[in-house]
This record gives C-alpha cells, sequence and structure tokens, in this order.
C-alpha cells in the first residue's frame, strides 16, 4: 500500500503534547496520533480533549474487548469497521461513526472491504460530557450512528486532524471549540423541541434565564417569550412549581443580590441600582426599602460585618 498517498497529512508517534511530521507504522495499522494530559486548567472545562488521530487499517486490525476511563468518537472516513458492544453487533462503513462510553467494554475490527479502512477517533472527557451524548443520542444501547459525514462534518474533521504540532492553550482552546462544534451538528434540531414541552423542562429554563439575565431590563414577557409558552399559562405554572409569581421571584433575586452589593462591595447605590436591572435610582430605592424595611443607605450601615473572605473593595 502507498501509505503517504493516502493521507492528507502524514502521521506521527504518540507523544504527548507534539506531533511530528512523519508516518508512523505500527503493529496493525498506519497511524497519526497526538495525546493531551489535561491539567486542572482543563478539567474545570465542560468538554476537554484527551487524544485524537487517524488511521489506516492493516488487515489484521482490531481493539479490543477492553474498557477505557473516556468518551470516544470514531468517524469512518472509508472501508468498513465491525463494531460490537454489551449484546450488540454492527458494521459501519463510510459516513458512519461509533462512540465510546468510560468503563463500559467493546471491541472492533476491520470488516472486509474494497476499500482500506480509514477512520479518525477524538477521545475526550468533561462535566458536560455525559449529557452532550444524551443530548445527541447515544446512549450504552445506541453507540453508533449512520451518515453523520456531511460536508459540514467532514470540515470538522479536517481541522482536528490539522491540529498543530506545538501545543499551547489557545491550540488546546480552538481543539476543545471544534469538538463543540461536532456536537452541534450530531445534536437534532428537535431536542429542545421534545423536551420543551415539559413543564419542568420551561420552569427550569425559565429560573435559568432569570438568573442570567436579572441584571438586564427583563420582565416577565420576556421570560415567557423565552421559553415559548404563553404568559398566562407560565406565569400560573411557575406560581405553581415555584411556590412564587414570576414577577416576585425576579424581584427577590434582583434584591438578594442588591444586598449582597451593599454588604460586599463599595459601590455607589445608583451602580447597584444599575447592575441588578433599575434603570434609575429612585425605583430601585423604593423596591429595595419596600423589600427591607430600610432605604439602601441605611442597610449598609446597619448590615452584619463583611466576612474576612469578602473584598470590601471590590468593585
Amino acid at each position: 500500500m502507498n501509505v503517504q498517498a493516502s493521507w492528507s497529512r502524514t502521521a506521527s508517534p504518540l507523544r504527548p503534547g507534539k506531533r511530528v511530521n512523519q508516518i508512523q507504522e505500527f503493529h496493525h495499522e498506519y497511524a497519526e496520533r497526538w495525546v493531551h494530559a489535561p491539567d486542572a486548567f482543563d478539567q474545570k472545562g465542560g468538554l476537554y480533549v484527551i487524544h485524537l488521530g487517524h488511521n489506516i487499517a492493516k488487515s489484521n486490525y482490531s481493539s479490543g474487548p477492553r474498557q477505557t476511563g473516556h468518551y470516544t468518537f470514531h468517524f469512518v472516513r472509508e472501508g468498513e469497521v465491525e463494531f460490537w458492544y454489551g449484546d450488540h453487533r454492527v458494521v459501519l462503513s463510510k459516513g458512519d461513526m461509533f462512540c465510546k462510553f468510560p468503563h463500559e467494554t467493546y471491541t472492533y475490527k476491520l470488516h472486509p472491504s474494497p476499500e482500506p479502512l480509514r477512520m479518525v477517533w477524538l477521545a475526550f472527557n468533561g462535566s458536560q460530557a455525559a449529557e452532550m451524548m444524551a443530548m445527541s443520542g447515544f446512549t450504552a444501547e445506541t453507540m453508533y450512528r449512520t451518515r453523520v459525514l456531511d460536508q459540514d462534518m467532514e470540515l470538522l474533521l479536517r481541522q482536528v486532524v490539522q491540529t498543530p504540532k506545538q501545543m499551547n492553550k489557545k491550540h488546546l482552546a480552538q481543539l476543545n471549540g471544534l469538538l463543540y462544534r461536532i456536537y452541534g451538528l450530531l445534536i437534532p434540531e428537535s431536542h429542545d423541541g421534545a423536551s420543551a414541552q415539559t413543564k419542568d423542562y420551561w420552569v427550569q429554563k425559565s429560573l435559568d434565564f432569570i438568573h442570567s439575565f436579572y441584571a438586564e431590563k427583563i420582565n416577565v414577557n420576556d421570560i415567557a417569550t423565552y421559553v415559548g409558552v404563553h404568559r398566562t399559562h407560565f406565569s400560573k405554572t411557575f406560581t405553581e412549581e415555584v411556590g412564587l409569581p414570576p414577577a416576585a421571584y425576579l424581584q427577590n433575586v434582583r434584591m438578594d443580590k442588591a444586598g449582597r452589593l451593599l454588604r460586599r462591595t463599595r459601590l455607589s447605590v445608583t451602580e447597584i441600582a444599575l447592575s441588578v436591572g433599575y434603570m434609575d435610582l429612585y425605583p430601585f430605592t423604593r423596591a429595595f426599602t419596600r423589600q427591607f424595611g430600610c432605604s439602601p443607605s441605611r442597610y449598609r450601615q446597619t448590615a452584619a460585618p463583611r466576612k474576612k473572605d469578602e473584598a470590601p473593595n471590590s468593585r
């Protein structure tokens, strides 16, 4: 086989943080691989890449049965691969993909085909990984998809395998961004639509919206519009589920944040009013006094002493 002619890029040894511009032959494949040992900063992210690569399989190509401690996507760019997981067996071909879950046993090997088996893989972890897999329709019972390699996905995979030889934080951020974009293509358009029909989903979505945008000039109509529910039905259901009308809940969030800023910072009362969604000082002062029984200035004077871990000079 003319391996050099089969690759859009050349391959490299398995070497943390580096990729060498030469092809590497292994026992059962020709492969280019790159690995990254995630540090504490990486592990704070929702998704972070651990290793990646692309290959051309030899006739004896196989892997497993084994388990790993991370998630992996394998995209079939040419040829066919036989994939076993649990009690399932499937033969995948060009344009298909399979995934691996942490601590799930799998096996895969070359399936006879006129074309050589070529794949791209991307292994990752992160606090969002499990939920992103579920959103994409992958479970321990459904670990593959067919016909996912369209023009957009192929473009992303080309960028993945063109990762620079010398990796720095910028390159890693770009690589993690490509992983999110891959998920963006895998998650079906109907995912949110199906979930949004449940009140638990859109009530939680409305709470997230309030806590994210309380500092903006939002009202109940804005919240109802965001979750896609008629205002009357939204207000009634929100009140039943949360125990407060949405307007009162939004007001409580704003006042709680204002009290915190008064206790912990030296921001002026006007600055605090603007920071919690009020455009003018007077409506804020009136609402605050009604909530706490005293003016913002008086509250600041009588509030409990600041804790040691609070920063009185923070702005």
